[in-house]
């Protein structure tokens, strides 16, 4: 492929605390790192074309849209990335509540997936899309304006921060409130920025709950997929030297091989006697929570 320039629109979705929630407790990396996976998940779930994901960069999602130069078509994406920046929270937030209402793990990790926040960073421009061997790569000087982006002055850790092309290029699906400001990089300058604070957007709220247990088989199928994920998904990833795919950013940290290997045979002598309670466990409250949400609606 020969490197040719696009107009794009470039987002990246970032989980704000991933560095502390992955160092509260070394023992819970794997759990840590696994939950890190299933919300990035949610959020590439979400993902649609003329939107296309571009890397996984550890604790964040690079996406890109490529500006059609048909005007109907350019309206409909702009709409299109407008609906999915709200999305992404959503997503997010359906994830988390997922994670904690079948949380049966009383590592670290586990207990407070709650504290993970969303943060999107969105920047319009042009990118060189190119080749290096048989990997395809986007580059250019806004591709790395954006990722410098991700450390701004913003004190909050949930909001979507776009810079003043990117705002005049996305039309969300209704009116939002923003704050205008500027970020300084050097080589750069001055960068003027439009901020949606969108604080609360990933806690899910009463309803959200409300919905997960209406379903109780679905509720519980989901509570048997982490709890096995849980204990046995855990096993090959420790045993490795080096985890490979989404878990390679836990071969960067500081555990020893032979502490891996007792993580593991833990999991591997206490799944027999914890699998039958953890289903029990499930199943109760499955049942309590979905008639709990039943007498609510009753009333």
């Amino acid at each position: 492929m020969d490197p040719r320039i696009e107009r794009v629109v470039l987002i990246l979705a970032d989980i704000s605390g991933y560095t502390r929630f992955m160092l509260a407790n070394q023992t819970a990396l794997v759990h840590g790192q696994m939950v890190i996976t299933k919300l990035l998940e949610a959020i590439i779930r979400e993902v649609e074309i003329p939107l296309e994901v571009k890397e996984i960069e550890g604790d964040a999602v690079f996406l890109y849209a490529i500006k059609p130069d048909d005007e109907a078509a350019w309206k409909e994406t702009r709409r299109l990335i407008g609906r999915k920046l709200v999305s992404f929270f959503e997503a997010f937030a359906r994830g988390i509540l997922a994670g904690s209402e079948f949380a049966l793990c009383s590592c670290p990790s586990c207990q407070n997936i709650d504290q993970l926040k969303l943060k999107i960073v969105v920047h319009s421009g042009e990118a060189v899309f190119h080749k290096v061997g048989r990997f395809s790569d986007l580059s250019g000087v806004d591709v790395i304006l954006a990722h410098r982006l991700l450390k701004n002055s913003i004190p909050s850790d949930e909001y979507v921060l776009m810079t003043e092309p990117a705002y005049r290029d996305i039309e969300f699906p209704t009116e939002v409130e923003v704050t205008r400001g500027e970020e300084h990089y050097e080589g750069f300058g001055s960068i003027r920025t439009y901020t949606y604070l969108t604080e609360g957007a990933s806690a899910p709220g009463p309803a959200a709950v409300e919905r997960l247990y209406a379903n109780r088989g679905r509720a519980f199928a989901t509570g048997l997929r982490m709890l096995a994920k849980g204990y046995f998904g855990q096993i090959p990833v420790l045993l490795s030297r080096r985890p490979k795919g989404h878990y390679r950013d836990l071969g960067e940290l500081p555990v020893r091989p032979l502490a891996r290997a007792a993580i593991a045979l833990r999991a591997i002598v206490l799944a027999p006697l914890l699998i039958p309670l953890g289903v029990g466990v499930q199943a109760y409250r499955v049942l309590a929570r979905s008639t709990l949400s039943a007498r609510r609606r009753r009333a």
